[in-house]
């Protein structure tokens, strides 16, 4: 009787646990900028960060803007796909000889897509952001 008491706690142990991804973070600020002025310049379009994860017995689903994902198994990414992506967004900017530093730049024309893949035992999701980059003068 006790074994069936412990394998029972292991399995219930064993589906409580896990890792996940709850999507994106929805500011509830906002600040607007008027860009009819012309005291702007585009530096970069259609610059694009991307960011995944996968897991064994999980699954993921795409909602609007927001991606979620949940597995037991972690087999690669960062949970944070959204920082992530953004993230790897700057990264591909500065990989075309651009500097970010002591710039007032900012991001327009924002475009979030995602894709995610579920199998029997596996999951997959992924997020991109593709944006113009502007500077202010």
């Amino acid at each position: 009787m006790k074994s069936y008491t412990f394998i029972i706690l292991m399995t219930v142990a064993f589906l409580l646990t896990g890792c996940g991804n709850a999507g994106m973070f929805m500011a509830s600020n906002s600040t607007e900028v008027q860009l009819k002025e012309g005291n702007y310049t585009i530096v970069a379009k259609n610059v694009t960060g991307t960011s995944e994860i996968s897991y064994l017995f999980g699954a993921s689903y795409s909602w609007g803007v927001a991606t979620n994902s949940v597995g037991i198994i972690p087999l690669e990414g960062k949970k944070m796909l959204y920082k992530e992506a953004r993230e790897t967004l700057w990264d591909n900017f500065e990989k075309k000889g651009e500097s970010i530093e002591g710039r007032t730049l900012a991001l327009i024309n924002i475009q979030y897509d995602s894709n995610t893949t579920n199998f029997m035992v596996f999951t997959k999701a992924s997020v991109s952001i593709t944006a113009d980059i502007i500077e202010f003068e």
